[in-house]
């Protein structure tokens, strides 16, 4: 199954320190470019 993910269940799913949920759960997950942008620029959440 490929899933098109948003912020905010990658930035939970972070902060708990279980991101590989995602890919064992679905499989290919795919982070559209705005979404990436949005994580790798926020100060508050420190980039990945």
């Amino acid at each position: 199954m490929i899933i098109v993910s948003d912020t905010t269940p990658i930035i939970s799913l972070t902060k708990i320190k279980r991101l590989e949920l995602l890919k064992e759960l679905f499989g290919n997950v795919i982070i559209p470019n705005a979404v990436y942008r949005e994580l790798t620029s926020s100060k508050s959440f420190g980039g990945f």
